[in-house]
């Protein structure tokens, strides 16, 4: 029987079998960082606000809104 793919090997059914040993290589970010191909990420400014001021600017104006019920 011709082979037509030589990464398939047929194994005896009763036999333990043959394990494979893992390559030592680096993780896949290693990788990327030594071949350039790492893009970094954009940084994105953000706003620093006080809650204080978030506070403030949800509640601005609302005073004129509240009416006091005095019959109590």
């Amino acid at each position: 029987m011709e082979r037509k793919n030589p990464a398939l090997v047929q194994e005896p059914r009763y036999e333990p079998a043959i394990v494979i040993p893992l390559k030592q290589e680096a993780s896949l970010l290693d990788w990327l960082k030594a071949n350039d191909r790492l893009i970094p990420r954009e940084t994105v400014e953000t706003e620093k606000v006080k809650a204080e001021d978030d506070l403030d600017v949800l509640m601005d104006g609302d005073e004129e809104d509240f009416i006091e019920d005095s019959d109590d």
